[in-house]
């Protein structure tokens, strides 16, 4: 087989699964680096709909509109793998206001027949029947990209460690106990140590549809791998590996109600 092949086969989705501890078991989170999957993404450009393609055209950084398009064609891949449908039949949609992803329901069928038609009428898929829908939430930094999937509100953020200086910029729009405790480390350590508190603060916030509209400096994550937050929500660490230079942490609603 020639290279040429290789690099755009498909990844086998199983292998970049990232274990969460305490997860329930609907919870997947994949973790792809974007060197391993970008060629692959963009052989298969076509399961984007044309708003997709246009919001990726209107990104004028070439890193940026590359992460955009490579992380949207693999949550389609993954999110269709969990759906039982195609990759382009899976309604990616946001809210116009907030910009949190809505949930997804099985098989859609657009009534036009249209792939680029926003809003298409969604109908359960013949493979699931009837089940909860599936909720997502992706995260993009440098050369990662993180994905995880679920049958409940859940959240992920990744980003790559801060330098000392954007550490201490961080540090200060951190819950007030968060931030007494992170400033009496020191130098790098105190630079990983806000970057692992930054990703838990934005994976609740990605889980609960707020985003940024919530004061960070309400939110005391406190310092343990995993831990319980306010009432029906787990925030947890996630292992990463030095060529990723990241941290990363997901949050998921611990005990959801029926949805859909």
């Amino acid at each position: 087989m020639s290279a040429h092949a290789v690099a755009h086969r498909q990844p086998v989705w199983a292998a970049q699964r990232r274990r969460v501890p305490g997860a329930p078991a609907d919870l997947t989170l994949h973790v792809l680096h974007l060197e391993d999957v970008s060629s692959w993404a963009f052989s298969a450009v076509d399961c984007l709909t044309e708003d997709e393609l246009s919001r990726a055209c209107a990104l004028q950084d070439s890193h940026t509109r590359e992460l955009f398009v490579v992380s949207r064609v693999a949550l389609r891949h993954v999110l269709a793998h969990r759906l039982g449908c195609a990759a382009h039949e899976v309604p990616i949609s946001h809210d116009p206001r907030t910009g949190a992803p809505h949930e997804v329901h099985g098989r859609a069928a657009a009534v036009s027949g249209s792939r680029g038609d926003a809003g298409p009428e969604l109908a359960a898929s013949s493979a699931l029947g009837h089940v909860r829908p599936v909720r997502f939430s992706v995260s993009r930094t440098a050369g990662v990209i993180a994905l995880v999937t679920a049958q409940r509100a859940v959240g992920v953020d990744v980003e790559r460690l801060q330098s000392e200086v954007e550490a201490n910029v961080l540090l200060d729009v951190l819950h007030p106990a968060d931030r007494a405790r992170l400033s009496r480390v020191r130098g790098r350590r105190r630079a990983v140590a806000v970057t692992r508190t930054w990703v838990r603060v934005e994976a609740l916030v990605k889980g609960w549809r707020t985003g940024l509209s919530r004061d960070p400096a309400s939110i005391h994550v406190g310092s343990a791998a995993r831990a319980d937050y306010g009432r029906g929500w787990s925030v947890s660490d996630v292992r990463t590996t030095a060529r990723e230079n990241a941290r990363l942490a997901v949050a998921w609603r611990t005990d959801p109600a029926p949805q859909g």
